[in-house]
């Protein structure tokens, strides 16, 4: 589709009600993948016994290792645990969420984003709890 008759469609479109984009921006209901279930069973285990808080991040890390590392992960770590917080306050909303479903592609995709996070820092340095 070229711009211009992308705007031609957009243009001619007709007018959504509000009811319709409240739809459109509904997670859809769909089947994850089990290593995807089974890392949100852990993360969200860890969130309801306390063990982890998502308004604290701190708690995520396992500091008897933080600490053994050397200032320069630390400070990686510290970078990416403002990001990987976010990530699980997103997927805690969603799972607390009346209006979310169970298991769905996007919350698939939020976890895989988490995963990503983590990751970085976890090539190096086993820091996380989960």
């Amino acid at each position: 589709m070229t711009d211009d008759e992308f705007i031609t469609t957009v243009t001619n479109s007709e007018e959504q009600t509000t009811e319709d984009q409240v739809k459109t921006g509904q997670a859809v209901a769909g089947k994850m993948d089990d290593e995807h279930k089974n890392f949100m069973k852990t993360l969200m285990s860890l969130i309801d016994k306390g063990e982890i808080n998502p308004a604290d991040p701190k708690t995520f890390l396992k500091m008897e290792v933080y600490s053994k590392i050397d200032e320069q992960w630390q400070d990686k770590t510290d970078l990416a645990l403002l990001n990987i917080a976010n990530q699980v306050k997103l997927i805690d909303d969603f799972r607390k969420s009346a209006d979310s479903p169970d298991e769905s592609p996007q919350l698939q995709t939020m976890v895989e984003q988490l995963w990503q996070m983590k990751q970085r820092i976890e090539e190096t340095h086993d820091v996380f709890k989960f």
